[in-house]
């Protein structure tokens, strides 16, 4: 079997007398008549006689990872990652191996690999296939196999369960039964997955069937792998009730409004802030983000009045429009119309849009404590907006020391 391979690749298989192989989802994906994916290369020559030996070539050599043994070989706008035949050992289920080992033997490298689909060598000097685990059997059946022993393949790496749910919702591959059980037996590895490995594998799963132009029923296939495994993910549910991840452009936030209604947090805000940054490592900047998009969502749908709503989301309205309309098109065209009525008739909206602020208030009235300065801006724009005072410093003003005893 004969496989694409560029110039390049080649001429650099002539710097490999001990051979020079592609191997994973370059070969895989070749196989099946696929993109291409990202090239990654082995043999039993190290990283450190492979950069001597390209020292003064057109190739150039740049360390990715010195632990792993992995190093970027670059010519021309083709790049890939090069890590020599190697063993591995393992503690918990962190991904990670605390011990890398050379080796010499393809099939002593090819039992650190997870599926028989993604063990398949190309080795480019002899144009030739190397399939240690049948691998092309289970490209042809569309079945991802662990290509060892299941429990052997999942027990170290969590990270391989997300991996294989992505796979198969992106191939549109079945699990084999033996592999699904192993992973099942596993599934408390995930704990020992960073947030931001979570987070990528994750996100590839909500957008698998697009990879090659599959249909949502893929997706909704790959979803149904994931029920079952939440629970390792912080939630009380092992089952999440899929809806708007299907609807929404945006399907973390999709996911995310499946997995509230699905839980039903007393407290949205607390919710948001132990998820996702125990789970994905996100920022306390981007928790709020996601906050206000999803409190906008849930206000909305909970009917809050235009007035109050607009006060609070003005500035986010548009993202979360297009929550709303994945959810009630109604209730999205209801908020809308008030929205376009703030804006052609200019109405004042923002406390920060208000002809004074705090240093006005602090220049004018130093027995206000400062701690009132938020109300009462709040009380003035309040005023502002219903028509009933002028959006006019003096006036403004006037307001205040009218007030005055009430602060």
């Amino acid at each position: 079997m004969f496989l694409a391979v560029s110039d390049n690749l080649k001429k650099l298989s002539k710097f490999f007398p001990e051979n020079l192989f592609i191997v994973g989802g370059y070969v895989r994906n070749a196989i099946l008549g696929l993109e291409y994916s990202d090239v990654d290369l082995t043999s039993s020559v190290d990283v450190e006689e492979v950069s001597k030996r390209l020292k003064d070539s057109d190739f150039s050599v740049k360390i990715k990872n010195l632990k792993m043994g992995t190093i970027i070989i670059s010519k021309d706008d083709e790049s890939y990652e090069y890590t020599a035949f190697r063993k591995e050992s393992y503690k918990g289920g962190e991904h990670v191996p605390y011990l890398v080992e050379r080796t010499d033997k393809i099939e002593e490298d090819a039992v650190r690999r997870d599926f028989t689909i993604n063990s398949i060598y190309y080795n480019i000097n002899k144009d030739e296939i190397v399939d240690l685990y049948h691998g092309i059997v289970d490209i042809a059946q569309k079945v991802i196999r662990a290509n060892i022993s299941p429990d052997e393949v999942f027990k170290h790496d969590g990270e391989r369960i997300l991996r294989m749910v992505r796979i198969a919702g992106e191939l549109n591959f079945k699990i084999d039964k033996a592999t699904l059980k192993g992973a099942k037996k596993h599934v408390s590895n995930l704990s020992e997955i960073s947030g931001n490995r979570k987070l990528i594998e994750v996100q590839k799963i909500l957008n698998c069937q697009e990879r090659f132009n599959l249909s949502k029923k893929s997706l909704k296939r790959t979803l149904s792998l994931l029920n079952g495994v939440w629970k390792e993910f912080g939630l009380k549910n092992s089952e999440v009730k899929y809806s708007m991840v299907f609807k929404c452009s945006d399907r973390f936030l999709g996911l995310l409004i499946d997995i509230i209604d699905t839980e039903k947090p007393d407290c949205l805000e607390a919710f948001l802030e132990t998820f996702l940054k125990e789970q994905f490592g996100f920022s306390v900047l981007i928790i709020k983000k996601i906050f206000v998009l999803l409190g906008g969502y849930y206000d909305a749908l909970g009917g809050m009045s235009n007035k109050e709503y607009f006060f609070k989301y003005f500035e986010n309205w548009g993202e979360i429009s297009l929550l709303l309309r994945s959810k009630s098109k109604h209730i999205q065209t209801k908020y809308n119309f008030f929205y376009k009525y703030i804006i052609e008739h200019g109405l004042t909206i923002r406390v920060e849009d208000l002809k004074i602020d705090e240093n006005d208030i602090k220049k004018n009235f130093k027995n206000i404590d400062k701690r009132s300065y938020n109300r009462i801006l709040n009380n003035l724009l309040s005023k502002v907006f219903d028509g009933k005072l002028q959006n006019e410093k003096t006036m403004l003003l006037d307001e205040i020391e009218k007030n005055l005893q009430n602060y």
